[in-house]
């Protein structure tokens, strides 16, 4: 079952990154990209990583998905047409998701409440970290990870300095 699963949540990951390029209304490729990044921290709730389920869903289809509508309606003040006629395929398919969605969310409040499947995110050993958790993301972050995460900081830094350089000659 968790097969089926993973199949599904990866075709929609990809079905919703091809959105995101080939929507021709940015706020349609918005709403993909949320559609995209909601798939894949599921991933990464599946492969038992529930840090980075948390992060993918507070950082980018929290913060960075709210950022990027703000600069759309910022660089656009007239605004895009996006309630514009609907045919009655598009109401049905609507209607259709819609149900769909809530059926899977009491499933999963029901599956929740009745103590489903427990699993077992604990450390084998003592002085071992469980896999997923923030314990074990920070130690491989600080340790073997070290240098990269300081190189990315440097570089989103000269980013910043950039986009002021060029923000103050206009």
């Amino acid at each position: 079952m968790e097969q089926v699963i993973l199949v599904i949540l990866g075709v929609l990951a990809v079905g919703s990154a091809f959105g995101v390029v080939f929507m021709p209304n940015a706020v349609y490729s918005a709403l993909m990209l949320l559609l995209n990044l909601i798939s894949l921290a599921t991933l990464f709730l599946l492969l038992h990583a529930q840090f980075m389920f948390a992060a993918q869903l507070l950082v980018y289809a929290g913060a960075i998905l709210v950022l990027f509508l703000f600069v759309v309606t910022l660089l656009n003040p007239e605004g895009e047409n996006i309630f514009g006629s609907k045919t009655r395929l598009q109401r049905a398919g609507a209607f259709t998701l819609g149900i769909l969605m809530a059926i899977i969310l009491v499933g999963g409040l029901i599956f929740a409440f009745t103590g489903g499947p427990q699993f077992a995110f604990a450390a084998e050993k003592p002085g071992e970290y469980a896999y997923g958790s923030v314990e074990a993301f920070g130690v491989g972050l600080f340790t073997q990870f070290l240098l990269p995460f300081e190189l990315t900081s440097l570089v989103l830094l000269v980013a910043l300095i950039g986009a002021v350089v060029l923000g103050k000659r206009r």
